[in-house]
């Protein structure tokens, strides 16, 4: 607020909506943006589909694996199956014609039979070395019988085919085995699999579904909020804030909006405070006029009184006529009082008699009916320099300050009510303290006795009184303190500054 002029309504009113407009720097370290908030979104969803692709890769690797293992598995009974045939077609060979060959002949058609069931067996040791047979016995019994053959050398020799087969035989059973464990493995990891890959995918779309919900609910509720509070605001209800509960671009939103409150609550105290300063003004102008018209037509009849008492010399009038001259002398007194507080006081800064204005205020304040069973004591420094200020303002400042103290005692009943008004001087500064005896503030009211529309006088008070003189006093460059304590009472100190010497020149 200006020291010298009060800011006009109009004016006030165009810096309130300066002030509104202005974007509030609010934003914070922390500030997550949505489009950061949607980038790490996307980022997880495109995790989760790397994490699904690998699984099903994975799981595809594993089963061309098991499927490869399988058909290995065919390949391995096949080429046993033709060992096998191999090894009977031998057999089969040794006995036929047996009756006109002889047993050298028998022998050597084994031999070369039996290079069939060689190279079988060795293209299946070619491609799955660890299935092939081991044909050293059979090799070393043909040798030997073919070196020194006997009757029983082709039976030997069979024998050892059999086991061969035999071992052929039991190869096969447990390629069979082999193979259906497989399949089975393989079906059941394709089962898995195919499963798997489902559930994945519904929990990947349930999992976005409930986030996205989520964000939007979310989202949606708090700019309803938001909404809400604005239109509360623009109805004027200030007193609840948003909970700001986001980082992000809405929660800067909600700091703005919760901003904007506080910013037009106080603009509005301060334009009521301003409008009261005003109306102020206007009430003690209207009042100084109809004061001066009373004044006047009272003075008139006053001195018409006085005269004719002054020629009334009768000694058995004496008596009376002294008590009339003292009424007639205190209404004198009154009027002067009345006249010279309701003169019009410049709008302006200038040098004060701050003792003065003490005087002449008190002097007015003690018609008030509040006033009646108070005791005012004046401790005035008569040393205390001018100070360079707006009368008006400071009367209203000091009319404010007498009226709280009345009111604070009206409540006093164990001790006689008193208002004591000091002042002096301290660190180049003039202090204007009023200290009463009444009923005192405690702890929580003290902490809010200047915030505006705050009162404890219930139905009677604005709660405009202390924050106004806040307001005035910090205009004028000084401060404000309250010390007061509960049942014994209340001093508020004002300070207001010297004027310096350059200030007294241009004067």
């Amino acid at each position: 607020m200006e020291g010298v002029i009060p800011t006009p309504p109009d004016q006030l009113n165009h810096r309130i909506s300066d002030a509104t407009l202005a974007e509030p720097n609010i934003k914070t370290a922390s500030t997550v943006p949505l489009r950061v908030k949607g980038f790490l979104a996307f980022s997880a969803v495109v995790l989760y589909a790397v994490l699904i692709t690998y699984y099903t890769l994975h799981k595809k690797n594993e089963l061309s694996s098991e499927f490869e293992h399988l058909q290995n598995l065919y390949m391995i009974e096949d080429q046993l199956r033709q060992v096998e045939d191999a090894s009977l077609h031998v057999a089969m060979a040794v006995f036929i014609n047996t009756e006109n060959d002889t047993q050298e002949r028998n022998i050597q058609r084994f031999q070369e039979n039996f290079s069939l069931v060689q190279k079988k067996n060795a293209d299946l040791k070619t491609l799955f070395p660890s299935a092939g047979l081991n044909l050293f016995r059979i090799n070393s019994a043909i040798k030997q019988a073919l070196l020194a053959p006997q009757a029983n050398s082709l039976a030997i020799i069979n024998t050892e085919l059999l086991k061969a087969k035999n071992i052929i035989t039991q190869h096969i059973k447990e390629t069979r085995q082999q193979q259906k464990k497989t399949a089975n493995y393989f079906h059941t990891l394709w089962d898995s699999a195919a499963l798997a890959a489902l559930m994945f995918g519904i929990f990947g779309l349930i999992l976005l579904g409930t986030i996205i919900g989520l964000f939007f609910t979310r989202l949606t509720g708090d700019l309803l909020t938001v909404k809400t509070r604005a239109l509360d605001i623009v109805n004027g209800d200030r007193s609840n804030l948003i909970p700001v509960n986001r980082d992000d671009e809405v929660g800067e939103l909600m700091q703005a909006v919760n901003h904007m409150a506080l910013t037009l609550d106080e603009r509005e105290k301060e334009l009521v405070i301003t409008r009261q300063r005003y109306f102020h003004q206007e009430k003690m102008a209207a009042i100084g006029s109809l004061a001066a018209g009373v004044a006047h037509e009272i003075g008139n009849p006053i001195a018409a009184m006085s005269g004719v008492l002054q020629e009334m010399t009768e000694p058995i009038y004496k008596e009376k006529i002294s008590l009339l001259q003292t009424q007639i002398q205190r209404l004198s007194t009154i009027t002067r009082e009345i006249s010279g507080f309701a003169s019009p006081q410049p709008m302006e800064r200038q040098l004060l008699d701050l003792n003065g204005l003490i005087r002449s205020t008190s002097a007015l304040m003690s018609y008030d009916k509040r006033m009646r069973n108070v005791k005012m004591k004046f401790e005035l420094d008569s040393q205390l320099p001018a100070i360079y200020a707006i009368s008006d303002q400071l009367t209203q400042v000091i009319m404010n300050l007498l009226i709280n103290a009345a009111d604070a005692l009206s409540c006093v009943t164990d001790r006689s009510p008193e208002i004591v008004i000091r002042t002096e001087t301290r660190d180049n500064h003039a202090i204007l303290s009023v200290t009463d005896s009444g009923c005192g503030m405690n702890t929580d009211v003290l902490d809010r006795a200047l915030e505006a529309f705050f009162t404890t006088k219930r139905s009677e008070g604005t709660g405009l009184g202390l924050a106004l003189c806040h307001s005035i006093i910090n205009g004028h460059g000084g401060n404000i303190n309250i010390d007061s304590k509960p049942n014994i009472g209340t001093k508020i100190s004002i300070s207001l500054p010297l004027p310096s010497n350059d200030e007294e020149d241009t004067l």
